[in-house]
């Protein structure tokens, strides 16, 4: 048996940097300041249906994602654009209770090497996400100082697929479901890669050529 060809594979991921965010149905793309961590869960659910006494089959629900954007101190203007937190009229700043949780497209750029040992970045949209206002603990500095980190829990809930021309959400004709898309990325060397994170890209599926 040959050996795989794994060039353009890629042997590792790490950092991530440069976030950015924009609210659903908007075109204005905001810098979100120095974020140090993102993790994404899925939460799949399954479900097994038995007939004649045994297992025939195992559905799964997939209707969200979750995780938390970290970063190293609370950045005022989002936490106010999401409306968790306002100026009053002496000049300080109020943490407001929740009553409402906007939607945002939420924007980042993470590095990835292969075989060739070449550092790239790839730069991904998170879309549909909700997000949470940030817990908060403080240590005093000794020695040496005790940074602080500030995580926004957020669930995502994607959007759905559209179809090339964007026109309408794309419905598979085989099955005829929806197709749901949490996160789009694009590496170097892709159409549309230098600009990606400059507007939220709508998710499409590719046109296929019919069989002759």
């Amino acid at each position: 048996m040959a050996t795989p060809n794994k060039n353009g594979k890629v042997l590792a991921q790490f950092n991530v940097k440069n976030a950015v965010y924009a609210f659903v149905g908007s075109d204005e793309v905001k810098p979100l300041t120095f974020m140090n961590t993102f993790s994404k869960d899925r939460n799949i659910n399954s479900t097994t249906l038995y007939g004649d006494g045994e297992a025939q089959v195992s559905l799964s629900s997939d209707k969200t994602i979750s995780g938390a954007i970290g970063t190293t101190a609370r950045d005022d203007d989002f936490e106010t654009d999401l409306g968790i937190a306002e100026k009053m009229a002496d000049g300080s700043k109020a943490e407001l209770a929740v009553t409402s949780m906007k939607a945002i497209n939420f924007g980042y750029e993470t590095e990835f090497v292969g075989k060739d040992g070449i550092t790239k970045t790839k730069k991904v949209w998170v879309l549909n996400v909700q997000i949470s206002p940030p817990n908060e603990s403080l240590t005093q500095t000794q020695d040496n100082i005790t940074q602080s980190t500030f995580d926004y829990n957020y669930t995502g809930y994607g959007e759905f697929v559209k179809t090339a021309d964007g026109n309408a959400d794309y419905v598979d004709s085989e099955t005829g479901c929806k197709m749901r898309a949490y996160t789009v990325s694009k590496k170097p060397g892709d159409e549309g890669y230098d600009t990606f994170l400059n507007s939220v890209p709508t998710p499409k599926k590719a046109q296929t050529t019919p069989a002759e």
